[in-house]
C-alpha cells in the first residue's frame, strides 16, 4: 500500500473542497454567516475559511494600500496556515468584502481580479503587477486590457460564424474548441506558467463571490449550485441578438455556439432580434448586451445552473448591489443594469464589470462548450476570458458543475474506527475513477490511482478524525455530433467526495486476520460506540500493521498446529 500511495503522484485538480479558500468579512456577521453556510453546503475543510478584519463592511471601494494591509495579508497569512497550501485553486469572496480596488494613476481592478493574479510578475521586467496599471494610450487617461489570460484557448477565427461584427475577433474561441481532439485540462494553478508579457507561475487563481443584493441572495447561489447537480439541464441555452453593435461583439460566436449545441443534441436557441421585455422562456444559460435588461429577466425561468452574462458597461458597478434603508428599492440607484438582479431573478452564476470594461473582455460564448462538456462554471468562464487583471466580478459558487457526473464515494465506516484497522474508500462512475484522495483534518494523507484506497490512521484511541474522501473521475471522449470534430477527449478531471468524523476505538481482533481453517463461529468485533463493522480487507494487505515480523516468526509454528489438527 504504501508503495502504491508513493507512486501515485500529485493529485489532479477538477474543483472539490480541498481546493477552495473562502475569504469573508469578520466585521460583517452577514458575511461570515455565508461564509459558515457555503463552508458546510460544500464540506470546506475548517481551515479554509479565511476572516479579514480592517475593512469597513459597508466600504464598497478599496485603496490599494487598504487592499495590501488588510485583505492581501489576511489572504496570505491563511495560506501559510495551510497543510497544503499549493491545492488551493478556488477562492471565494462572500458579500462584505469590497467590489473594486483603487490603484494610483487612475485605475482600478475589481477585487476578484486583483486577488486571481497573486504576486504574478510582469516580464520581463520582473516586477509585481498588482498595483501597478493596465496600459493606456498616449497622453491618454483610457486604459485597455493588456495582460493576456494564460488560460486562454486560442481562436479558431471567424470564418465559420454564420454573421460578423466589427469587434468579433476577440471572441472567437468556440471555433476553436469544436476541433479539438483533446479539451484544455481542468483548471490548476500549480500548472499555470509564464504567458505573453507575464508570469503566472504558481499564481493564478480562479475568483467568483457569492452576492446579491442580499446575504439571503448569497445563499441562494449555493442553493441552486448544489440543486443544479441533481440532474442535467434540459432547458435551452439562450444567446438573444444584442441591442446595439458595441455590445454585439460577442453576439457572431454566440450565434454559432447555439448552432454546435444544437447541433450535438443539447438544447440551444438564438433570438435573432433584441427583445427587451423578453419573457415566458426556460434557459440553462443568458447571454446577450444591453443597457436595459431589467424588463426581460423577470418574466424567464432560470433552471438550477444557470449562467447569465449581459455584455454591458455597468453591470456589477458596486452601486447595483446596494438596496434602499427599508430593502425595497433593488437597487437603490441603478447604473445600467444590475447583474444582482439576474441573482434575484433566480440564475446561478452571473458575469458583470465594476468599471468600464471595453467590450473585449468579457468570457466567450466558448465557454458554453466547455461547462456543457463537465467543466465548472466558473472555471469554463475564466479560461475564456482572453484578458486578465480587469473589471470583472463573477457571482456562483465555483465548483457548480450542472453538467458533470460526480463519482460516488463510500466508506466503511460512519463514524468509529479501531485504530488498527484500515479505513476503506471504494469511488466509482461510468468512465472510471482515475485516482482517490484521503485528506485527515484538511491535510492531504493517501492517496492511489484506480477505486479502492485503504490506509490506516494516524491516531490513539479517543482521537477524533475528520475525513474528507475525494475521487477524480477518469477523463471520458464526448460525441458531438455535427462539430468539425465529432468526437472529442474533454479533460474536466470531475470530482465526488464525502465526509465524516471517524472517532478512533482501541484495538480489536481483525476477523479477516482469523485463521482461515477455522470452522467454528468467529466473534463479531466489540462495540466501539455505533461503530460499523469495517469492509473486507483484501487478503495479503498487511496494511502497515506494527506485528508484521511476529507473524512471520509464528508462520511455521502455525504450520505445524493446522499439519497435526
Amino acid at each position: 500500500m504504501l508503495i502504491l500511495l508513493l507512486a501515485a503522484g500529485t493529485a489532479w485538480a477538477g474543483g472539490g473542497p480541498a481546493n477552495v479558500l473562502v475569504l469573508h468579512n469578520e466585521w460583517d456577521p452577514e458575511s461570515t454567516e455565508i461564509a459558515e453556510y457555503y463552508a458546510d453546503a460544500r464540506d470546506i475543510p475548517p481551515g479554509q475559511i479565511c476572516g479579514v478584519t480592517g475593512v469597513d463592511p459597508i466600504g464598497s471601494t478599496i485603496s490599494f494600500s487598504d487592499y495590501e494591509t488588510y485583505i492581501h495579508a489576511a489572504f496570505q497569512d491563511c495560506m501559510d496556515t495551510l497543510p497544503n497550501p499549493e491545492e488551493i485553486d478556488y477562492l471565494v469572496l462572500t458579500r462584505g468584502l469590497p467590489y473594486r480596488v483603487d490603484i494610483p494613476d487612475g485605475f482600478s481592478t475589481s477585487l476578484q481580479a486583483m486577488l486571481q493574479v497573486g504576486a504574478a510578475t510582469l516580464v520581463p521586467a520582473g516586477v509585481e503587477m498588482a498595483g501597478l496599471p493596465q496600459a493606456s494610450g498616449a497622453g491618454s487617461s483610457l486604459f485597455y486590457a493588456s495582460v493576456f489570460n494564460p488560460l486562454w484557448p486560442g481562436s479558431g477565427g471567424t470564418s465559420p460564424f454564420p454573421f460578423s461584427n466589427p469587434s468579433d475577433s476577440v471572441y472567437s474561441t468556440a471555433s476553436e474548441l469544436v476541433t479539438l481532439e483533446t479539451q484544455p485540462r481542468a483548471f490548476r494553478r500549480q500548472d499555470v506558467t509564464a504567458s505573453t508579457g507575464a508570469d503566472f507561475t504558481g499564481e493564478l487563481f480562479l475568483v467568483s463571490r457569492l452576492d446579491g443584493f442580499d446575504a439571503a441572495d448569497a445563499v441562494a447561489l449555493v442553493d441552486r449550485a448544489i440543486e443544479a447537480e441533481a440532474s442535467f439541464p434540459d432547458a435551452p441555452i439562450t444567446c438573444m441578438r444584442a441591442a446595439d453593435s458595441a455590445r454585439g461583439a460577442r453576439d457572431p460566436e454566440c450565434a454559432y455556439v447555439v448552432e454546435m449545441l444544437d447541433g450535438a443534441g443539447i438544447p440551444a436557441q438564438w433570438i435573432d432580434v433584441h427583445d427587451p421585455s423578453l419573457s415566458g422562456l426556460e434557459m440553462s444559460a443568458y447571454l446577450t448586451g444591453t443597457t436595459s435588461l431589467q424588463s426581460a429577466i423577470d418574466g424567464n425561468t432560470y433552471v438550477p445552473g444557470t449562467f447569465a452574462c449581459n455584455l454591458t458597461s455597468y453591470g456589477a458597478v458596486p452601486r447595483n448591489f446596494s438596496c434602499d434603508d427599508a430593502g425595497e428599492v433593488c437597487p437603490e440607484s441603478e447604473s445600467q443594469t444590475s447583474i444582482a438582479r439576474l441573482v434575484r431573478g433566480g440564475v446561478t452564476g452571473a458575469h458583470g464589470t465594476v468599471a468600464e470594461p471595453l467590450n473585449n473582455t468579457f468570457p466567450s460564448a466558448g465557454m458554453l462548450l466547455l461547462y456543457t462538456m463537465g467543466y465548472g462554471m466558473i472555471e469554463s468562464a475564466q479560461m475564456t476570458q482572453i484578458y486578465l487583471y480587469w473589471q470583472n466580478i463573477y457571482l456562483g459558487d465555483p465548483l457548480t458543475s450542472p453538467w458533470a457526473e460526480r463519482p460516488d464515494v463510500t466508506l466503511d465506516t460512519e463514524d468509529a474506527l479501531p485504530v488498527n484497522w484500515p479505513l476503506e474508500i471504494r469511488a466509482t462512475h461510468s468512465a472510471g475513477v482515475a485516482q482517490v484522495i484521503l485528506y485527515v483534518d484538511g491535510a492531504r494523507i493517501a492517496e492511489t490511482e484506480g477505486e479502492v484506497l485503504e490506509t490506516l490512521l494516524d491516531g490513539e484511541p479517543g482521537d477524533t478524525l475528520d475525513i474528507l474522501a475525494v475521487a477524480i473521475a477518469e477523463n471520458a471522449v464526448v460525441s458531438r455530433p455535427g462539430w468539425p470534430t465529432p468526437e472529442t477527449l474533454a479533460r474536466p478531471d470531475i470530482q465526488g467526495w464525502t465526509t465524516t468524523r471517524i472517532t478512533l476505538g482501541p484495538p480489536e481482533d481483525n476477523p479477516e486476520d482469523e485463521d482461515p481453517s477455522d470452522t467454528g463461529d468467529t466473534a463479531a468485533p466489540s462495540d466501539t460506540g455505533g461503530a460499523s463493522s469495517p469492509g473486507k480487507v483484501d487478503a495479503g494487505c498487511s496494511c502497515a500493521t506494527t506485528d508484521a515480523p511476529v507473524r512471520l516468526l509464528l508462520l511455521p509454528l502455525m504450520l505445524i498446529v493446522l499439519r497435526r489438527r
